[in-house]
Parts: C-alpha cells; structure tokens; sequence
C-alpha cells in the first residue's frame, strides 16, 4: 500500500489555544466540539498526561467538560474482565453521577488531554442564567445518551470488522482531519488494548481484522499513533450504521 502523506499538526501551539472556545457570550453555538467561554472561566483548567485518571466521585458532584483530547470511562465487571463503556471527546461533559455504579469504575485520559472541571451546581445556574448554554448543555448530554445507545446496538449485533469499522469512521470524524478528496488522517487515540475492550473483542481478533483492513487498503498508518484512510466512503461502507455515527459525531449540528 503506498503511504499517504498528510500535512503535520504544529506541535508548538498551546493545546488552550487550540481548544477553547472564542466566541463572545450570547452567540448560540453550532460547532458540537465548542465549549462556550462562560463554561471556561467559571472551571478550573487541568492538563492530563496519558493514562492519568481523574475522580469520579459521586460526592463532590463535580463535571468535567473535554477541551482536548480522548477520555475513556473502564470498570471491571468482572475480576477477570475489563470493559471500556464510554468514551469522551472534546466538547463532552463527563457527570460523574450519570455513570453506573460499576466495580473499578475509571475516567482516564487515553490521550494527552485536558477537560474544565467545574461544580455541577456552578454549571446548573450558569445554565439557568443564560438560554444559550442551556441549549448547549441539553444538547450535548442527548449526543452523549444517543452515542452510547447507537454504541450498546452495534456491539450487540455487528460482526468484529463491522465493529472495528464503526470505531475507526468515530475516530475519524472526531480527531480527525479530511485530506485530498475522499482520504482522511486520524489519531488512534486508543491503544490495542483498549479498542478490544471497547469493542469487546480478543485483542488477537482485533488485530487481526485491523491487518485484513489494511491489506484490503481500506486503512494504513501515516506515523506514530496516526492512522489514515483514502477512501472515507470505503471505510463507511464496512459499518451499517455509518449514517448513524456521521449523524451522532458531526461537529455541526
């Protein structure tokens, strides 16, 4: 397969620059992945290394809202069995209170990443102060619902490669750029490991399908941790519910 080449992301840019909403207050936003500044400033701003976890305590009633990055949410159902039950990227708001009472419960940053933490009560009058991010609030909890929903559907009926095809259209779409015509580059934003939890699949059969997909030149790799596909459409029609995803992860809305 000939490998692809794709135009660098700059490095040297702060990741707050490259995240944070700058549109003034009172002028609704569109953009799925946009987090309006009043959310900003009311939080407190924390940088997460791969693999640091945060705290999901019900107690304090704390939210966290992705500015950057991919986060996962695991537990451990079992003593012998690992399950990856969400994941979370910029613009989603992470309650702690909204997530089952599973045993090992995590929130952890899969990547470099970094999320505004801010009280839920602190959120909750903002949002009751102001239509406009009362709007985005509802509106991003639903994606979120609806995500999950489309999620528990595609494990429950779909093939591994169909699976593995979903998850890779989502990474895509989400951090993700678009290249020449119908080619896009991504971020694998999760590990081996962790796409096999995800998708509860064996880690062997995952690679496994993820070699067929590159031999049939449906993906390929374009660098360390990066991943790309030439034919977008390709990679779609290896998914039933690509509408779906494209609907549940476009960053306009």
């Amino acid at each position: 397969m000939t490998r692809m080449r794709f135009p660098a992301r700059d490095p040297e840019t702060p990741m707050h620059k490259q995240t944070l909403a700058e549109r003034p207050d009172g002028v609704p936003v569109k953009d799925a992945t946009e987090i309006p500044r009043d959310v900003v400033e009311a939080g407190v701003t924390i940088g997460l290394r791969p693999r640091q976890r945060l705290s999901m305590s019900i107690d304090e009633e704390m939210v966290y809202v992705v500015t950057a990055g991919v986060l996962l949410l695991d537990s451990l159902p079992s003593p012998s069995g690992r399950q990856i039950v969400d994941l979370f990227y910029r613009g989603d708001v992470v309650r702690p209170k909204y997530a089952p009472l599973l045993p090992g419960m995590n929130l952890i940053a899969s990547t470099r990443a970094e999320v505004v933490r801010i009280p839920w009560r602190k959120l909750e009058a903002l949002s009751d102060a102001s239509p406009v991010l009362r709007e985005w609030l509802d509106r991003q909890l639903s994606r979120q619902a609806q995500r999950r929903l489309a999620h528990i559907a595609a494990i429950g009926v779909l093939t591994g490669e169909e699976r593995l095809a979903t998850l890779l259209i989502e990474l895509a779409l989400r951090v993700g750029e678009a290249g020449f015509e119908d080619s896009r580059s991504f971020d694998m934003a999760l590990s081996r490991t962790d796409m096999a939890d995800y998708l509860s699949l064996n880690a062997d059969t995952l690679s496994r399908i993820m070699s067929r997909l590159r031999q049939q030149g449906v993906v390929g790799t374009s660098g360390r941790g990066r991943a790309y596909t030439s034919n977008f459409k390709a990679l779609c029609a290896r998914s039933p519910v690509a509408e779906t995803i494209k609907s549940l992860h476009a960053r306009t809305v």
